[in-house]
């Protein structure tokens, strides 16, 4: 077998023999200088076997504008419709015409209300309690109706036009601002006190109906503390339908409607 042997000055020897190549090394020559001669062949060796080496570069981005594209904005989940909010600053924008089912004798309320006012007043009556409603759901055409009345008897006690307009909204709120126009809100009296006064606040019917109607979703719409934020004198018969768990979350912070849609 052919065999030929290449000096590498002082580091060593290569020996060839048939497709094998052997180094013999003499690394007391200095390990530096074997070193580099030994990358030397390596790198001769790897170009006569017609390996070429392969380098990756970074991973680049697709071809485009080079911009990043903006994230997809998470869709804004719908109102919830028994949280509507209206007053003063807030008015209706038009006429609302919400599902009415039937609570006691005339009386209507937007159906999942109803439900829960039809629930309130038959376990009230079972604690011995009788629940009277005065007004439910009623048209803008009657809240200004109800509204003018008002007006003109601040008139009658010596109001000027403006200065009745503006006492009268305190009493009853002006047409488009009335809860009572969304088919949530109920006037609640009893039987034997049905007069809309602060006096219906001490009947027995007012005290429970304030201790419970958040089991069933509704409120105290005007507390007699909250004038300053709802902007309405406090109404111990006014009753608004928010959802059972709007309800108890308001009663336990002791909020009205505007405080707790601020603190969600």
């Amino acid at each position: 077998m052919l065999q030929r042997v290449t000096s590498l000055g002082g580091c060593g020897k290569i020996r060839v023999t048939g497709g094998n190549v052997v180094m013999l090394l003499n690394w007391q020559h200095g390990y530096r200088r074997c070193l580099a001669l030994l990358s030397l062949v390596i790198l001769l060796a790897v170009g006569f076997s017609g390996c070429t080496p392969t380098v990756q570069g970074p991973d680049l981005p697709p071809k485009g504008t080079g911009e990043t594209p903006d994230p997809t904005p998470e869709p804004e989940p719908e109102p919830d419709p028994y949280l509507i909010l209206v007053n003063a600053d807030n008015p209706l924008t038009e006429d609302m015409e919400p599902s009415l089912k039937t609570v006691q004798g005339q009386f209507k309320l937007e159906e999942e209300a109803a439900d829960a006012l039809i629930a309130m007043i038959a376990v009230a009556k079972e604690e011995g309690i009788s629940l009277l409603i005065c007004s439910a759901y009623r048209p803008n055409s009657t809240q200004e109706r109800l509204y003018k009345n008002q007006v003109q008897k601040f008139v009658g006690r010596g109001y000027s036009e403006a200065d009745a307009a503006v006492a009268a909204a305190s009493v009853v709120a002006r047409p488009g601002t009335s809860e009572h126009n969304t088919g949530l809100a109920a006037d609640i009296v009893t039987p034997s006190y049905q007069t809309l006064n602060e006096g219906f606040a001490e009947t027995t019917a007012a005290k429970w109906m304030a201790a419970n109607a958040h089991y069933y979703g509704f409120v105290l719409r005007y507390p007699k503390d909250k004038q300053e934020t709802t902007g309405i004198i406090f109404e111990p018969w006014h009753f608004r339908y928010v959802g059972l768990e709007h309800a108890q979350k308001m009663q336990e912070n002791n909020w009205c409607l505007e405080e707790y849609l601020a603190n969600r």
